[in-house]
């Protein structure tokens, strides 16, 4: 089995590397000193300009070429919106076509470890809160149908003899900060904040999530490189708040912000909240570093003073109506 040597610094690529948690994963690996190769497809317009180094291809073109002499792959490209998925189902089939084809790849260029991006949406309505990686599957929308296919390609090559990969599926709970889209609950209230002043909550608002401050997630995502490898790990906060409390916060903050109801998501489910009993034996950081208040704070912030409002134009046009993203 191909290793990574001890004491190297790992040469890594980082799929879907100009969105949301590829952009600040890249920028995090290279101030740890490793080689880092960043592609994205750019079929979704990312709020900020690309980094130069960034290449442009899908990751159904990647060939052996392109991920030889790599020692970890974090497979982070995927379509991800819950609610478009219930429109568009067959599209999300492009995750287990996309991750299916990087696992070939990986085999055939002998790459040591991939680490591919999940949900906590996989859980679908869990029998068990907090929820632990063993809990069963039970997906409630064709993305988090599409989200356990990847997994179980995924695990079919970790159980190939002779793959010689080592495979982790990272399950992320909810994620966000500064740069996130607009069609994330968190990103989405700032955004109306700073506009029409309306923060759009779906169904009553009593949803509760398990949201994590990128800083804090790229931390960890950071130190799998060297983490011992497991097959599953939650990425999460360990505690839930509700869609009406992140709301309140935002009010806060923008007093003169009003709620506007709006109906209810198909499959709602009432809360994700994450055991991080593994998480916590991994990593190094033990409670997060960033805490929900003020991490709304900075994200409204940097959506305050990014000027991604001006690039952008009208939310109307370009930027996305909130929703809540696993």
């Amino acid at each position: 089995m191909p290793e990574i040597k001890q004491g190297k610094k790992p040469t890594v690529l980082v799929t879907g590397g100009a969105g949301f948690i590829g952009r600040h994963l890249t920028a995090a690996l290279r101030s740890a000193g490793m080689t880092v190769h960043s592609v994205d497809d750019l079929r979704v317009r990312p709020l900020a300009d690309p980094d130069g180094s960034l290449v442009r291809k899908s990751v159904r073109e990647l060939t052996p070429n392109d991920v030889s002499g790599v020692d970890v792959v974090y497979h982070l490209a995927s379509d991800k919106s819950v609610p478009l998925s219930f429109v568009q189902p067959l599209q999300y089939l492009d995750n287990l076509e996309s991750t299916a084809h990087l696992m070939r790849v990986c085999a055939d260029a002998a790459v040591p470890r991939v680490l591919i991006a999940s949900t906590c949406e996989v859980y679908g309505r869990a029998a068990r809160l907090p929820t632990e990686e063993s809990a069963p599957l039970a997906p409630l929308s064709p993305y988090a149908a599409s989200k356990v296919a990847m997994e179980m390609v995924a695990r079919t090559y970790q159980e190939c003899a002779d793959s010689g990969m080592d495979t982790t599926i990272v399950r992320f709970f909810n994620v966000y900060g500064p740069g996130e889209r607009p069609d994330a609950v968190i990103p989405g209230f700032c955004l109306g904040a700073l506009t029409d002043g309306s923060l759009c909550v779906e169904g009553a608002g009593t949803q509760r999530r398990d949201f994590s401050y990128i800083d804090d997630v790229v931390d960890q995502l950071v130190q799998l490189t060297a983490a011992a490898p497991v097959p599953v790990v939650n990425i999460g906060s360990g505690v839930s708040a509700s869609v009406l409390e992140i709301a309140a916060i935002v009010r806060e903050l923008c007093p003169n912000a009003t709620v506007r109801w709006t109906r209810s998501r198909p499959n709602e489910i009432p809360e994700f909240r994450s055991d991080v009993s593994l998480q916590r034996s991994l990593f190094s950081l033990r409670t997060p570093s960033v805490g929900l208040r003020e991490g709304v704070e900075r994200t409204l912030r940097w959506w305050s003073e990014s000027g991604v409002l001006e690039r952008h134009g009208s939310p109307a046009g370009s930027l996305l109506r909130p929703q809540l993203i696993g």
